[in-house]
């Protein structure tokens, strides 16, 4: 499984069929969760485990998976007592059988208002497109930013995401957000990687201490005011006035 091309198709899939913050952040825990599990085809986890990727309760998890499960993301088996086994659906392949779907009725519905030639020249900036494409993500995903796959593999979801909310990241850029991860968790790739999956299942364009609530899922708008956990003083006004007659 490709994990880059998994969350490129996830992606794209949720511009026709939005979902939940908690259906994002429980498909996002479950494909880290199968990255490290080598992605085998079944893996065990159980709910305590994914409350702490997702943040979510035991009852978010249920409703989240069922949905999930009926959208055709994922798959599950409970085991009475013991941790629930998951399966997570290839999507890249999917997302490629619409999008060539989607051409082909769209390239039926330009014959009724147009010529064949322009229907051949769409086609032919379709492929053109579609190679680029491909073309791209395979320089990307073959990028290497670490020497721990898991952790390679998290940093370039990040800019990919980055990218798929209209915001390339520059290599200048991605040199700093590298440095700025060292200094929050110094060799520490387990919490790295927490932090750049936070990033992405809140949506957020930079990333942060794990827990950080601070930010916005905008990550462009001001933040709250910083001084709202300072208590507010019992001022005596005129207390202080008499004091100075």
């Amino acid at each position: 499984m490709n994990y880059i091309a998994e969350i490129n198709s996830f992606w794209d899939s949720t511009i026709l069929n939005p979902l939940s913050t908690g259906q994002v952040a429980l498909w996002f825990g479950l494909m880290h969760i199968n990255n490290k599990c080598n992605w085998t085809e079944w893996f065990t986890v159980s709910n305590q485990v994914l409350s702490i990727h997702t943040g979510l309760s035991r009852s978010g998890i249920l409703k989240a998976r069922n949905e999930l499960k009926q959208r055709g993301l994922i798959d599950f088996k409970e085991r009475g007592t013991k941790a629930t086994s998951y399966k997570m659906v290839t999507m890249s392949n999917s997302v490629q059988v619409s999008t060539q779907d989607g051409e082909r009725v769209g390239t039926q519905d330009s014959v009724q208002v147009s010529t064949q030639n322009s229907n051949t020249l769409d086609k032919h900036k379709f492929k053109q497109k579609l190679k680029q494409k491909q073309k791209s993500e395979a320089k990307a995903s073959s990028i290497k930013y670490s020497d721990d796959a898991v952790l390679n593999d998290a940093i370039r979801a990040f800019v990919a995401f980055r990218k798929d909310i209209k915001s390339v990241m520059t290599d200048h850029a991605i040199d700093l957000m590298l440095k700025k991860l060292e200094d929050m968790a110094p060799g520490d790739i387990p919490v790295k990687v927490a932090i750049l999956n936070q990033s992405i299942m809140n949506g957020w364009k930079g990333i942060f201490p794990l827990g950080d609530k601070s930010s916005n899922a905008s990550d462009g708008h001001y933040r709250k005011n910083q001084f709202q956990d300072f208590p507010q003083r019992n001022i005596d006004y005129d207390a202080i006035v008499f004091s100075q007659l």
